[in-house]
């Protein structure tokens, strides 16, 4: 990437390596973020924050938040992102991996909404890529 400095500002902006038709189509729909204590997070979301129940099932619940939804599950790892892609998956794993994008293999999700990938960042931060949705 090419750093430049946008003029009055002192951080930079990363001009991207590819080119715009090149991009995927990658829609943030979740933020999963577990936690020890489930119940006091829904009391804590729900109830002072007012955030609408869209699911509930052992171990998750699910807020809507707008165009973004915010999932609490039970655990103990880092939060993780999940986008929604309308490309053929099979594709979109093949084009990200070949970008040294590190992916794991496409699996049907258990709640028979479509299928998935899971991958990291270059910091080791997860996130999910989904059809289905």
């Amino acid at each position: 990437m090419d750093a430049r400095v946008k003029p009055g500002h002192g951080s930079p902006i990363l001009k991207p390596d590819i080119e715009k038709d090149e991009c995927v189509d990658l829609n943030l729909k979740r933020i999963v973020i577990f936690v020890a204590d489930l119940d006091k997070q829904t009391t804590y979301y729900r109830d002072r924050l007012g955030l609408p129940v869209l699911e509930e099932r052992e171990g998750w619940i699910e807020f809507d938040t707008g165009g973004c939804s915010i999932a609490l599950h039970r655990g103990s790892r880092n939060p993780r992102l999940d986008f929604a892609t309308a490309e053929p998956l099979d594709r979109l794993h093949g084009d990200l991996k070949a970008r040294g994008v590190k992916l794991q293999e496409i699996k049907e999700d258990f709640l028979d909404r479509g299928r998935y990938c899971r991958g990291r960042d270059a910091e080791g931060n997860a996130f999910q890529i989904s059809t289905g949705y």
